[in-house]
């Protein structure tokens, strides 16, 4: 199975959020937000397909510039490769905006990913509303249902 794949990725993204959401409902808190924002990254890979007309992610210019390694699971770096981004800072509702920040401010912080703590169940709501909000903004601008 090649990963990079769009149709792979759109899959990867759809199952990740499902399994955020029971990681939510069992109460584990970072797991849940860490899955979310695994499904963002799928997303914005298959989007990126979508835009540049590639079945593939590794024949996508963000791949060949060598994005390699962490560089490939930066939210931010992967938004700002498409153009998501001006169509989020766009949206005059600023919904999408205020979603975003929630998703790449938590993304970022390294201590999600590797802590021992539950986490914060508040915050945890928070970020998967926002993950679910873009992640059918992001599947609707490809023209494919959420």
């Amino acid at each position: 199975m090649d990963t990079y794949n769009k149709s792979c990725q759109l899959a990867a993204s759809r199952r990740h959020l499902k399994d955020a959401e029971v990681l939510y409902d069992q109460k584990r808190w970072l797991g849940s937000v860490y899955l979310g924002g695994y499904a963002i990254e799928c997303s914005l890979k298959a989007f990126i397909c979508y835009e540049q007309h590639q079945e593939n992610f590794k024949k996508t210019t963000v791949y060949r510039k060598g994005q390699r390694g962490s560089e490939l699971h930066s939210l931010t770096k992967l938004l700002n490769s498409s153009s998501l981004k001006r169509i989020i800072q766009l949206d005059k509702t600023h919904s999408y905006q205020k979603a975003w920040d929630k998703v790449s401010t938590l993304w970022r912080n390294a201590d999600l990913r590797y802590s021992e703590a539950s986490g914060n169940e508040e915050d945890s709501r928070r970020f998967i509303d926002a993950a679910k909000k873009l992640h059918n903004f992001f599947l609707q601008q490809q023209g494919v249902k959420p």
